[in-house]
């Protein structure tokens, strides 16, 4: 197996960025500082190997800071320091407590694998957990013995063929072996390497000393490693005679077997892969074998890496074999692959290279090929500057726009998204444009590794938004480099309480007549963004009779429900009619004034009160009978005048007028202009259908005494008038 290593720190980078995104949501600015350099502190200390230091800022950390969205990181980086401290119980305990707490974290992968193991082992026996010190997997350990003692055995066996040929005087065949170096098992030699190095030599022996008991048991040696026995056919020739000196001699005629035998070689990338990068990750083929032989080449690379394997000298044609190579003979190949770009910041992966002999199928062979990617890591903070917004007032909204992959992140932009009870402030901040409805769209730009930028946009809550929603601003970052897009939300700004009540009246000031019955429609209309009920308080003087209907319709007879003290439940917005319905009294004087006032006030604020005025004025017709005659002695036959005028002196116009001269039966009419309209025994009638304020309408009477009336007779002409207002009152 060949394993290539890198550079440590690229995933700690993805864990950086997970830690950055999480110290922005802090509710204050003030608090986001101090949990946040305490973070920092322990997590810088944990790079610069202060395992001790780390530990104890992170255990500061969560005690000062036990409900912060970082608790899973803290947990992770104080498991890690206790760990590399060798205080393992500690360690599995706070591992155990942050996989319980994040069952389905992506961080996993990135913990020590004895420290993941501990943890579980933690898990399933609780506070009884007792960590044993150098335990080893019992596998493992018979694995690693059975591998470090193989090398010296092989070698044994090996010296055995040796003296064996030698005693029997029998000669080797001619077959290359390379020569293995010697095996000082008093030092540690990874277990993969010895177990080769075995291998070989077993293999060796049987190459070497075909037929012989140390070949035996160097094939007893590779069962027991789990490897198949190459093919040895050799074959017994034929018996066959020949003659020499005039004599018949017996010949054995052998052939030399042919057996596969490959080695594969990885050589390892020095630097870490780039997401949307093409690379090419060269290996080398050799034939071990006795014989011309050729490989079939496989790669075990997902889909999504469009993998291919090629030849070194002509990378642009792809193959899915070697060609035919001679005993010793070497190949050189690339795996030629584009890493794909989603790939994550620091992700570790280890993918196969596989050959398989074709003169011998059920020989393989497979190396797998360790990779540490690079990305760009883009984390965008979206924070409103207050928690609770009231409508009609402005909210500022900061981003934060972080790069903490250790690639740089070119080609990217970001729309923002706001809710409709939103409106951006103008002028836009620069960069910043409107894209459609509800959306801002800032311009391409590039962000370096570990480069950040800053945004403020500010909007204005619109009055109509109601109580108690939540309020969210999405970010949408697009990479248009490696065609990706992530979503990253706001935390909520919640829409405050407003209480308030407006009153609308139609004819504020009107004039009535006396004794009428006046209907004053009014709207009231929840101003306030939360359903509310509003009180309801009259000052009307007591001369007034009046009620309050609730209704949706304009009609003189109310049918309409009674108010008695309240609207409840209105709605925001909502508007509800009421009637207010007046009698007023009869007796007032022309031109008299009275005011009264309702005042509407929400229950939840009473110090948002709103009263309404209304104004009344009194009006009616006043009308005065004026009389102009010659007094004194009159004779007999003599014509005298008679001037009649009606005058309106009232506010209003008078109806129906009607004046009437009651003359005594000595005395009769000669003229009169206008001419009487009715009348009967000396009753004479004018009547006018109108007559405005301020108007005059005179009668003028000819008459004379009769002929014959005593000297000295008194004669009286009575006169009388009535009218009537515009409902119709009779005076």
């Amino acid at each position: 197996m060949v394993v290539i290593h890198h550079v440590h720190t690229h995933w700690v980078r993805f864990v950086l960025a997970l830690v950055v995104l999480v110290c922005f949501s802090v509710s204050t600015h003030a608090a986001e500082l101090d949990d946040y350099s305490v973070f920092i502190g322990g997590f810088t200390a944990f790079q610069n190997q202060d395992y001790r230091g780390a530990a104890s800022k992170m255990s500061q950390f969560l005690k000062e800071y036990p409900a912060t969205p970082l608790r899973d990181m803290a947990l992770f980086w104080l498991a890690r320091a206790h760990f590399r401290l060798g205080e393992k119980r500690e360690a599995a305990r706070y591992m155990a407590l942050f996989l319980k707490e994040n069952p389905d974290t992506p961080l996993r992968n990135a913990a020590e694998p004895e420290l993941i193991a501990l943890a579980r082992s933690y898990d399933e026996q609780g506070e009884s957990f007792v960590v044993r010190a150098d335990e080893k997997p019992v596998a493992e350990a018979q694995d690693q013995k059975t591998i470090v003692a193989a090398a010296p055995a092989a070698r044994a066996v090996a010296d055995q063929a040796r003296t064996e040929q030698l005693s029997t005087g029998k000669p080797s065949v001619p077959v290359s072996v390379a020569t293995s170096e010697k095996i000082d098992s008093s030092r540690e030699v990874p277990a993969l390497t010895m177990k080769e190095r075995a291998i070989n030599e077993y293999r060796s022996v049987q190459e070497k000393f075909p037929g012989t008991k140390a070949a035996s048991i160097a094939a007893e040696r590779l069962r027991e490693l789990h490897v198949g026995t190459p093919a040895s056919d050799s074959t017994l020739g034929r018996v066959a005679e020949s003659p020499r000196g005039g004599k018949a001699a017996n010949v054995v005629t052998l052939e030399v077997g042919q057996f596969a035998a490959a080695d594969l070689s990885v050589r390892p990338l020095k630097e870490s892969s780039e997401a949307g990068v093409k690379i090419s990750i060269p290996f080398e083929v050799v034939n071990r074998g006795n014989g011309t032989d050729s490989f079939v080449l496989e790669e075990g690379f997902p889909e999504e890496f469009n993998a291919r394997i090629a030849a070194a000298g002509h990378p642009e044609i792809s193959l899915a074999s070697t060609p035919q190579l001679a005993p010793g003979e070497s190949f050189s190949a690339i795996v030629d692959l584009t890493v794909p770009a989603a790939i994550i910041d620091g992700q570790r992966s280890a993918y196969p290279v596989r050959l398989v002999s074709k003169f011998d199928r059920d020989h393989s062979l497979s190396k797998e090929i360790s990779l540490v990617f690079s990305a760009p890591l883009l984390r965008m903070v979206v924070r409103p500057d207050k928690e609770i917004v009231l409508p009609g007032e402005a909210i500022t909204y900061r981003m934060a726009l972080l790069n903490v992959g250790s690639a740089a992140a070119k080609k990217i932009s970001f729309s923002l998204s706001y809710p409709a009870q939103y409106e951006p402030v103008e002028p836009l901040p620069a960069g910043f444009r409107r894209d459609g409805t509800s959306r801002l769209a800032v311009a391409e730009m590039e962000v370096g590794s570990g480069g950040r930028k800053e945004f403020t946009v500010a909007f204005r809550l619109k009055d109509e938004a109601l109580a108690g929603q939540e309020l969210f601003c999405r970010a949408e970052l697009h990479n248009s480099a490696l065609q990706l897009s992530e979503a990253f939300l706001s935390s909520a700004a919640m829409v405050g309480k407003v209480s308030g009540v407006a009153v609308r009246i139609q004819n504020e000031s009107r004039t009535v007549l006396p004794g009428e019955r006046v209907v004053i429609p009014v709207s009231v209309i929840n101003t306030g963004n939360f359903r509310e009920n509003i009180t309801i308080k009259t000052s009307i003087p007591s001369s007034i009779r009046y009620a309050m209907y609730r209704n949706g319709g304009s009609g003189v007879t109310q049918t309409d429900e009674l108010v008695t003290g309240s609207i409840s439940s209105l709605s925001p917005r909502e508007v509800v009619s009421l009637k207010i319905e007046l009698f007023t009294p009869a007796g007032v004087a022309d031109t008299s004034e009275t005011s009264f006032t309702v005042t509407f006030e929400p229950e939840s604020d009473r110090s948002k009160s709103t009263t309404a005025s209304v104004h009344l004025v009194f009006s009616r017709p006043v009308v005065t009978l004026e009389m102009e005659a010659k007094s004194g002695r009159l004779k007999p036959g003599e014509i005298a005048h008679l001037v009649l005028s009606a005058v309106n002196n009232g506010s209003s116009m008078a109806k129906d007028v009607e004046v009437t001269s009651y003359l005594p039966v000595r005395i009769e009419v000669v003229a009169s202009e206008p001419a009487a309209v009715d009348g009967q025994k000396g009753e004479h009638i004018w009547r006018f259908s109108e007559l405005g304020p301020g108007e005059k309408r005179s009668i003028v009477l000819a008459y004379r005494i009769k002929p014959g009336v005593a000297a000295g007779t008194n004669l009286q002409i009575e006169n009388r008038f009535r009218y009537k207002d515009q409902l119709g009152n009779s005076y």
